[in-house]
């Protein structure tokens, strides 16, 4: 039998559905006995868009270890465009803080987010039921929803709960499924020269010598990242050319893209930098000199730009 805060909390998110596919008949009828119109049957044998709703309650994902993104893909081509599929499974933190044994596979509240996103649900609810009371030293203590779903504790309890309503259209979907991929972090600088000179400014955080450059903003291509940088670090207004590098690293995890840059002015006005908080000198270098001062990994790009211009590397810091 499922507990009674779980029935309570599907009952609260389920009501007003027409036809409940749940896996098991325990399940089924806990759900009718709650008022809910609920059924058993099995998710691959269902015709395409035959049901309201998907109420896998009873460790269905965790018992189905390594093919638990399967079962939600046959839940997704069951339901009707804009049905719920609600989730329960066994919360891996809590069970490995209480040395609970758990039957196939534990999820973490991010894990069990991202299943449902994979298969172009969009996440409307992640809570781990009970969570609050169980901090409050009331294990068996009643649902506090908006505590319950706090991000704080969603890893606080034996089980989370999660509702993916699935979307109507192809394109929804599929945002939805981008929505989970890992990201890095893009940053963008510019190899800058002029007449046989490097442009470096000295970062007064890191304390060291490098080339103009930063993250790129949210909804700023990486060419007007490089452009703006170029300007907010040194005060000089550039034309972006070609790529010359892509870095990627491990610490920080991001990807750096380095690009060709002329001055748009030739006139040799003191350089300073717009944002002086962050940089504290600027020089135009030869090149000779500036991969002396340069930190050795920014030396290290600057020279495989040269050499292999356009190429990809790799390094344990970018």
């Amino acid at each position: 039998m499922i507990d009674s805060r779980l029935v309570a909390l599907t009952q609260a998110w389920l009501r007003g559905t027409d036809d409940v596919v749940t896996g098991t008949p325990a399940v089924a009828a806990a759900l009718t006995a709650a008022g809910l119109t609920a059924r058993t049957a099995s998710l691959a044998a269902m015709p395409a868009e035959s049901c309201d709703a998907v109420a896998l309650l009873d460790d269905e994902l965790s018992l189905a270890g390594d093919h638990g993104e399967g079962l939600v893909a046959e839940a997704a081509q069951a339901l009707a465009p804009g049905g719920l599929l609600m989730v329960s499974v066994s919360g891996r933190v809590h069970a490995q803080a209480t040395g609970r044994r758990i039957l196939g596979r534990g999820y973490t509240a991010d894990e069990l987010r991202r299943a449902l996103g994979h298969r172009g649900f969009d996440v409307e609810l992640l809570c781990a039921p009970g969570a609050a009371a169980t901090v409050a030293g009331r294990p068996d203590g009643p649902l506090q929803p908006e505590l319950d779903r706090s991000p704080g504790l969603l890893d606080a309890a034996a089980r989370l709960v999660a509702v993916g309503r699935r979307h109507h259209a192809a394109r929804d979907r599929s945002a939805a499924f981008f929505e989970t991929l890992p990201r890095k972090v893009v940053a963008a600088a510019v190899l800058c020269r002029k007449q046989g000179r490097l442009l470096v400014v000295h970062d007064s955080f890191k304390r060291h010598w490098t080339i103009p450059g930063g993250v790129v903003d949210p909804g700023e291509d990486p060419r007007s990242g490089a452009r703006r940088e170029a300007f907010e670090e040194a005060g000089v207004e550039v034309d972006v050319g070609a790529v010359l590098g892509v870095f990627a690293s491990s610490w920080p995890e991001r990807v750096v893209l380095v690009y060709d840059a002329r001055p748009l002015h030739d006139d040799d006005a003191e350089l300073r930098a717009v944002h002086a908080h962050e940089i504290d000198a600027v020089e135009w270098l030869d090149l000779d000199e500036a991969l002396d001062r340069l930190a050795p990994y920014v030396a290290e790009q600057v020279r495989r730009c040269l050499a292999e211009p356009g190429g990809t590397s790799w390094q344990d810091h970018a």
